[in-house]
C-alpha cells in the first residue's frame, strides 16, 4: 500500500469525489479510529466507525452514521491508495 503525503485542501478535494465504503482515519477529541464513509456533504462526512460495523447484528442498512467535520479526518484510503495529511 503506497502512502501519499496531501494538504488538509488536497484531503478535503479528494473526499468530495468520494463513494460510500472508502475507509478513514479520524481524530476526535484526542482518539483515534478507523471509519467508512456513508456520505459526504458540504460540513463533513458522515461516517461509520469499524468498530460498530463488526460488532452490529442488525440487518445493512440500520447502522445510523455520524458527522465528522473534515478537519478531523487524517486519511482516506482509495485503491490501495492512502492519502495522509500525518507527518512522516
Amino acid at each position: 500500500m503506497s502512502v501519499v503525503h496531501v494538504s488538509e485542501e488536497q484531503l478535503h478535494e479528494k473526499l468530495e469525489k468520494c463513494i460510500a465504503g472508502e475507509r478513514l482515519l479520524i481524530e476526535h477529541e484526542g482518539s483515534r479510529f478507523s471509519a467508512r464513509i456513508q456520505h459526504v456533504g458540504l460540513f463533513g462526512v458522515k461516517v461509520i466507525p469499524e468498530t460498530e460495523i463488526k460488532n452490529s447484528h442488525r440487518t445493512p442498512g440500520d447502522v445510523e452514521g455520524v458527522t465528522v467535520p473534515y478537519e478531523e479526518i487524517l486519511e482516506l484510503e482509495v485503491k490501495g491508495v492512502v492519502y495522509s495529511r500525518l507527518p512522516d
